[in-house]
């Protein structure tokens, strides 16, 4: 079940848009302020005048600046925001029409669960962590997708009791946690052998089809 890091894991650890649109404007505040006000200074200054007078121009520009350029921001900021529930609905529609989104997802938050696991257990961590990790699965079966998100939940849930439970309920709560690891790491060896059951019947099929049709050498005997 190793995997690598396939992407997002999906809409509840994606970034906004809005906050995205609401980052790049106060990122870009100070390059845009410098590059404008100065600008509107020396354009609306008369011809004649000197540099005290450009830069009394400054305050009532600044002010100007910063007025539109913070309602620009909270107004793109907004229609980012609303805008994202339909974004999210054609992102949804989109991955499921693709089953690699599902398969993805299912590795990561696999692997992710693992990490988090060991990181629980620490040095007393369940040989079930490290069979799960080494385990073949595939990620497009709906039931192994069942499965990481089944593990993922288990350790979630137990850092969740781990953190507020008193100290001497934790090895009680460890335990329970690695009974349920082991049923996980049993339920994927079993859905690893009826997959390899199913290759090798799919396997003999092939074979005894080649066998049946040429067999017999009957293309040989046709040769001159």
């Amino acid at each position: 079940m190793a995997s690598g890091d396939p992407g997002p894991e999906g809409d509840e650890h994606a970034i906004l848009p809005w906050r995205i649109v609401a980052g790049a404007f106060l990122h870009f505040a100070v390059p845009a302020y410098i590059l404008t006000v100065p600008l509107a200074c020396l354009f609306a200054a008369p011809a004649a005048a000197t540099v005290e007078d450009v830069l009394r121009l400054a305050l009532p520009f600044s002010g100007w600046f910063l007025a539109l350029y913070a309602a620009s921001g909270t107004l793109f900021s907004l229609g980012a925001a609303l805008l994202d529930p339909m974004l999210r609905q054609q992102r949804r529609r989109r991955e499921a029409r693709d089953p690699r989104v599902a398969a993805q997802r299912s590795a990561q938050r696999l692997s992710r669960a693992i990490t988090e696991g060991r990181r629980l257990y620490g040095d007393r961590a369940p040989s079930a962590l490290d069979r799960l990790s080494a385990a073949p699965c595939d990620h497009a079966d709906p039931r192994c997708q069942a499965l990481s998100s089944d593990l993922a939940e288990i350790v979630r849930t137990s850092a969740a009791a781990l953190a507020s439970a008193p100290a001497e309920r934790r090895t009680a709560i460890l335990a329970t946690a690695a009974a349920a690891l082991d049923r996980i790491d049993n339920a994927v060896a079993a859905l690893h052998a009826e997959r390899s059951r199913l290759d090798e019947g799919d396997a003999l099929t092939v074979a005894r089809y080649v066998e049946s049709r040429y067999g017999t050498s009957d293309f040989a005997g046709d040769q001159p």
